[in-house]
């Protein structure tokens, strides 16, 4: 899938850049090479939020910069795309399955010789809450009836979605609550999917259990008013609401069993406490809200 129809590729010395024409020009370039300087993310990247131009009335965009990779990701470097247009790329595959992404203003990677040295993403920004945010502001209990089965009725279109996103072929590299934003629009909801960097797209009859991952990155974490019967309630509706039968409880088991594992070193040793009690949330919503 290229990119070609929408954007336009130019060059800028050392850097190769993706552009969005009527989101671009020379000044917002110029910002961002300010705001990239000489930095050099090394295990994750800088997300810088800014806007521009600079007062009222500016757009509000983020950029993310990408530093140079370990000594294995550099070579593989000199054979593939940069992340940030990888990012690019999934976003508009995605976009064009009719999911939602942030749009992509621009992308660049700067390489010397063929190494590639630094990499940025441009997004506009988005109105919205992350999911944890906007359950906690929203569906947390006590909650009235028809609050009660909104929330349920939510949490089975996630569902259904996340599995369309697999039928696609689509795996997030990191289908986490935090890399999924929710935007009201009169009263339905829209989900967009951030972070896309390490996305990869399959055949559709290319068979894999790669999407399993996706749930364990999803059933790890501790959520505001997400009960056990409400992670059972979605993993139904991403089975198909199938009887309960063999598979659900294979599935489940197996996220069990995962997100134990990655909870084992905050547990006392040969701790027996219920995946019940483990799951339940009794704090402040933080990214540190996980394991």
């Amino acid at each position: 899938m290229g990119v070609e129809t929408k954007y336009r590729f130019c060059r800028a010395g050392r850097w190769s850049l993706w552009v969005l024409p009527e989101h671009w020009g020379p000044e917002l370039w110029q910002e961002i090479l300010a705001r990239i300087g000489d930095q050099s993310p090394a295990d994750h990247p800088l997300v810088q939020r800014f806007s521009f131009p600079t007062g009222a009335g500016g757009t509000q965009f983020y950029l993310k910069i990408y530093g140079r990779s370990g000594r294995l990701g550099g070579l593989k470097d000199l054979a593939r795309d940069s992340k940030a247009f990888r990012a690019l790329k999934q976003g508009e595959a995605l976009s064009a399955c009719g999911f939602h992404v942030p749009l992509a203003a621009a992308a660049g990677e700067e390489r010397i010789l063929g190494v590639l040295k630094r990499a940025f993403l441009l997004t506009l920004g988005i109105s919205g809450s992350l999911l944890p945010g906007f359950i906690l502001e929203h569906y947390c209990p006590p909650l009235n009836p028809n609050r009660l089965e909104k929330k349920r009725e939510y949490l089975r279109r996630l569902a259904r979605e996340i599995r369309g996103l697999h039928r696609k072929g689509f795996v997030h590299g990191d289908l986490v609550p935090y890399n999924i934003l929710v935007r009201e629009q009169g009263s339905d909801l829209i989900f967009f999917y951030l972070d896309n960097d390490r996305t990869r797209r399959y055949p559709v009859w290319f068979r894999h259990g790669l999407w399993k991952r996706n749930l364990v990155q999803l059933n790890r974490f501790v959520l505001p008013g997400i009960s056990l019967q409400d992670r059972m309630r979605f993993l139904r509706a991403y089975l198909g609401e199938q009887p309960r039968g063999r598979r659900e409880r294979r599935l489940m088991r197996r996220l069990e069993a995962r997100t134990r594992k990655r909870w084992a070193k905050w547990l006392p040793p040969g701790s027996r406490i219920s995946f019940r009690r483990l799951m339940q949330w009794d704090g402040p919503v933080t990214r540190n809200t996980q394991r």
